[in-house]
């Protein structure tokens, strides 16, 4: 099943590079639209249009998650021209993602989003894609940054922990470390992190990530890994959390394949077809949260690559 966040117009604007220059912003509605048609392509993906979340269920999921300065903050923004936050930018780093209002109401929505997949987990479904935007896991309690406003995955994490679903693994497969959801996670005690990256790391000072605790595992590559390197790094990852865990929230970014404009990878979208397999094979209920992803002439392959290697040619298991 997928929930889909209501089309939202606006654009991520731009970014700041470590050099202060303007960069091209590439997150819109064009992504959503190119990943629902990939995902809509296997004839067992339905939509989840009988799920809702109120507004009640999301403050509460934030108010967990987020400094309740930071909220106010960001839900305080008025303006539609985009402006830098500076005192909101990640720990020892230079600001480099501007808010707007529209660029504010999308996160929220990018978080209902989240926890609706998560709701339906916790109900019975052994897999629901979010696909939401903007992306969510390089926001932190207190910060926003690379184009990440509100940490979804976190949300869905945290909805699947009120709902009596624990311990929760939280998986991140996307290009990025996601010092935001590292930051989350610490605080919640029975929630492992698990991230496979690239380096260097641009969204920490020191350009390489140390594990927060204990529950956290880092596989950092220092160059392009081979697709068979990579899998087996996950296949790892994969078994340690299911030893333990009784949900996985997925991370999933789409930004490892060659072309994209946010990537240095040079995958190719037939990877996420085991990537799905693998995901299947850990026997547990996965909440997929859509992270990056900016090529649009392969999302639509990546994100079917990825349901037909979750899902296989037929219908999925039964509910548990």
């Amino acid at each position: 099943m997928i929930e889909q966040q209501p089309n939202t117009p606006a654009v991520q604007p731009w970014l700041l590079s470590r050099s202060g220059v303007r960069l091209e912003g590439h997150d819109h509605d064009g992504r959503l639209s190119q990943l629902r048609a990939g995902l809509a392509r296997h004839p067992a993906v339905r939509s989840a249009a009988a799920w809702q979340a109120s507004t009640a269920e999301v403050q509460l999921a934030l108010g967990a998650l987020h400094d309740r300065a930071y909220l106010s903050a960001l839900a305080g923004v008025r303006c539609e021209e985009p402006v830098l936050m500076a005192q909101f930018a990640a720990p020892g780093m230079a600001p480099d993602t501007p808010v707007c209002a529209g660029v504010a109401k999308a996160a929220y929505e990018g978080v209902r989003t989240a926890i609706v997949a998560a709701k339906a987990v916790a109900s019975g479904e052994r897999f629901a894609y979010a696909l939401c935007r903007p992306p969510g896991h390089h926001a932190g309690p207190g910060w926003l940054g690379g184009c990440c406003y509100l940490n979804n995955a976190a949300a869905a994490a945290q909805t699947l922990r009120d709902r009596g679903v624990r311990p929760v693994a939280i998986l991140d497969l996307d290009i990025h470390y996601p010092n935001g959801t590292a930051a989350i996670a610490e605080r919640l005690d029975d929630t492992r992190l698990h991230s496979l990256h690239s380096w260097p790391v641009v969204n920490v000072a020191s350009q390489s990530a140390q594990p927060r605790t204990e529950r956290e595992r880092i596989v950092e590559f220092r160059r392009a890994p081979a697709e068979d390197h990579y899998l087996g790094e996950l296949a790892e990852s994969i078994d340690l959390l299911a030893r333990s865990a009784a949900a996985i929230v997925l991370s999933l970014g789409y930004d490892t394949v060659g072309g994209d404009p946010h990537g240095c990878w040079q995958f190719s979208p037939e990877i996420f077809v085991e990537i799905g397999r693998l995901l299947a094979g850990a026997q547990l209920p996965v909440c997929i949260v859509q992270e990056g992803g900016y090529a649009l002439d392969s999302l639509a392959d990546c994100a079917h690559a990825f349901v037909r290697g979750l899902l296989g040619r037929y219908p999925p298991p039964a509910s548990r």
